[in-house]
């Protein structure tokens, strides 16, 4: 139990105490605790913010492969080996090129972990996780990643950087729908990140530093009679906006990420995949090439390969903390398919359903607990439920 909590609640025993007062009113202890909770939460997100540290960059703008209808999680596999991946995700290989060569470190043999998912994404729905998160599994702060050179756009708009980037770990993302995830320029402080990344509960105190409403990077108008080569490029700095391309001020609201703009962000950027105006096909991809301490086996897809994650392997649910009742299965090849194609489908199989088994928990009410830190030291914040019991216990 944290240490304020614990001695806010021995004032309420103690009669001496002006917290006597308090006692049997654990609605109002709630309120209290809440209210400091959210104190907290705003003078260390100032600070943070204060630093204007840069927490996701435009790499460059990629082109998709035909999609296949894959579906695979962090799937392990050797960066600078395309044989350690399937053959059915050979067609994003220069796309994984594109992202290695703005590495700092490209070291032979490193594990790192792909993501693709292709498939239909209906009216009012998102395809991917809902809700501000951040990934939430690095270990170590080069891992997490850290930018060594910025990508230079001209002003101009040429459709590329004339200047690639260079990072240090961290994570590339892209998808072929635009407007469908939205990304802050912040970097949220390890002590403020819930359970499986989830920081869903500082979006009011994001939204008062990020007023404006989402937009997309600066970039020419889509007239190529007016623009030629250079409609629709992007321009200038990701971060700034405004029409004299030589006098932007500091965007002061999430991006909205354009189809094909590769990005590169932290493991502590908060970024939220949004429901789309209308259903259509979606491919996404993120590599992850930080190293990470841990590996879920419920919510990941197996190398069929034999690539093995560099981290230690759980089974049980990343969110809820319960072990899914049953594990991989084998099962007959697909007519046409390969025994990988396989192993791949029984694993996006087993995610839907912990997805569903997910959702029903949300709807449940399930509270998430939060690390609070006080001082130099550092505890868990324990949820409502926990701490005055849930209905189920009266």
């Amino acid at each position: 139990m944290h240490s304020s909590l614990h001695t806010l609640l021995l004032g309420t025993a103690d009669a001496k105490s002006p917290l006597s007062k308090l006692a049997g009113h654990s609605d109002v202890i709630q309120l209290i605790w809440e209210l400091v909770t959210q104190k907290w939460e705003r003078e260390l997100m100032a600070e943070t913010m204060a630093e204007q540290e840069v927490a996701f960059a435009h790499v460059n703008n990629v082109h998709f492969p035909p999609p296949k209808g894959l579906n695979v999680n962090m799937m392990p596999f050797v960066m600078d080996q395309k044989n350690s991946l399937p053959k059915e995700l050979h067609g994003y290989w220069s796309m994984i090129e594109l992202c290695v060569r703005t590495l700092a470190r490209q070291s032979e043999r490193r594990v790192v972990y792909l993501t693709v998912h292709e498939s239909v994404v209906v009216e009012g729905t998102s395809q991917r996780r809902p809700g501000l998160h951040t990934e939430g599994f690095m270990r170590a702060p080069c891992d997490s990643g850290t930018i060594k050179e910025m990508p230079r756009w001209h002003p101009w708009g040429f459709g590329h950087p004339i200047g690639k980037g260079k990072f240090e770990g961290g994570i590339f993302m892209a998808s072929t729908v635009s407007d469908s995830t939205h990304i802050y320029n912040a970097l949220v402080p390890k002590q403020l990140i819930g359970k499986g990344g989830d920081v869903e509960h500082l979006r009011e105190v994001l939204n008062e530093h990020f007023p404006d409403r989402s937009r997309s990077r600066t970039r020419w108008p889509d007239d190529p009679e007016r623009y030629d080569s250079h409609a629709n490029c992007a321009r200038g700095h990701m971060h700034l906006a405004g029409d004299d391309i030589f006098d932007q001020q500091p965007v002061r609201g999430p991006i909205s990420l354009q189809a094909d703009e590769l990005v590169w962000f932290t493991d502590r950027t908060p970024h939220e995949s949004v429901p789309l105006a209308a259903g259509q096909p979606r491919q996404f991809f993120r590599l992850v090439t930080g190293g990470i301490d841990t590996w879920y086996a419920a919510h990941s897809t197996p190398n069929p390969l034999g690539v093995k994650p560099q981290a230690t392997v759980v089974t049980h649910d990343k969110f809820t903390g319960k072990t899914p009742p049953s594990a991989f299965t084998e099962s007959a090849t697909p007519e046409g398919g390969s025994p990988s194609t396989a192993k791949l489908s029984d694993a996006a199989a087993l995610r839907s359903a912990l997805l569903e088994a997910e959702a029903a928990a949300a709807g449940a009410g399930s509270t998430d607990a939060r690390d609070l830190e006080a001082g130099s030291g550092e505890a868990d914040l324990l949820t409502a439920e926990e701490l005055f019991g849930s209905d189920e216990d009266d």
